[in-house]
């Protein structure tokens, strides 16, 4: 397993505006896998930024910064992903630069926008989550940056000292508790599988760089659900806490159809490994349930 860390990069010009724009890129496939990244910055029609990351210099999660932006620049990230000497995904995010703030713009590469499976998007969107997407976001529903976002405010707030707790909950946009023998609902996903969304509630492992593993377990089928992991920067929560949410845990595969897994118990187990080699682990038992969304 690929343990990643942080990384910046920032590109600047003579406009002499008062706005930037940063991209948070983070990604669901692990650098071992990427022959190569080349990244690129177009602000109002003009390339601000281009730059190609080769393997071995590829670390997630990692920041694009653009600065003296005028006031309703269009700022434009393309991100192509290569490997075996192909484009395997190309992502897309673009927004507007607001005088006097500067925006974060994080953005994920999705395992789901890979392989035969992933959509054909027409030149004016993107793939997220394996379904096709606009890449604007309106600068009034971004954040302003903060150096926190990647865990590099010089003081890891998910790694304020002490023993190691990962608490395995659910959630699609944030973290919701979830009881031991609770029912998992079940979803249909973008590309025909099936899915429980996930979300955990960690403390003292790493806020950047961390990479979590989902696998799982129905002892009555003796059938363990192929794992899958993501390098994702955690968001703060209360209590010193941090979460990580929107974790889709697929559940069938081509022997084990749907049908035969709803009603089942699933047992999970949540692992997560820090640049620093610390691990933690926090398993859940749940109870699939009978109906589909």
């Amino acid at each position: 397993m690929a343990l990643v860390g942080g990384a910046a990069f920032a590109a600047c010009d003579d406009g002499g505006g008062e706005g930037s724009v940063v991209f948070g890129v983070t990604s669901e496939i692990k650098p071992s896998l990427i022959e190569r990244l080349e990244a690129r910055v177009v602000v109002a029609g003009e390339e601000r930024l281009s730059k190609t990351y080769q393997a071995g210099d590829l670390a997630f999660p990692f920041e694009l910064k653009v600065e003296e932006l005028g006031d309703g620049d269009p700022v434009d990230l393309s991100l192509d992903v290569y490997s075996g000497g192909q484009i395997i995904l190309n992502r897309k995010a673009s927004t507007k630069a607001v005088d006097g703030r500067s925006i974060l713009y994080v953005t994920n590469l999705d395992a789901e926008c890979t392989g035969a499976a992933a959509p054909s998007c027409t030149a004016d969107q993107t793939c997220v989550e394996g379904a096709c997407a606009d890449p604007f976001k309106d600068p009034g529903s971004l954040s302003d940056y903060y150096a926190g976002w990647a865990g590099g405010n010089g003081g890891d707030r998910c790694e304020p000292g002490g023993a190691i707790e990962v608490i395995v909950g659910e959630g699609q946009s944030g973290y919701l508790p979830l009881d031991e023998g609770a029912t998992a609902q079940v979803e249909a996903g973008p590309q025909g599988g099936y899915h429980i969304w996930l979300a955990v509630r960690v403390k003292n492992l790493k806020q950047s760089g961390t990479v979590t593993e989902v696998s799982g377990r129905i002892d009555e089928l003796g059938y363990d659900i192929p794992p899958f992991s993501v390098v994702f920067t955690f968001d703060p929560d209360e209590g010193g806490y941090c979460k990580i949410y929107g974790l889709r845990f697929r559940l069938d595969d081509d022997t084990h159809p749907i049908d035969g897994l709803l009603g089942k118990t699933l047992d999970m187990t949540v692992t997560m490994t820090d640049s620093d080699g610390d691990v933690g682990v926090g398993t859940k038992r749940v109870v699939l349930s009978n109906d589909i969304l």
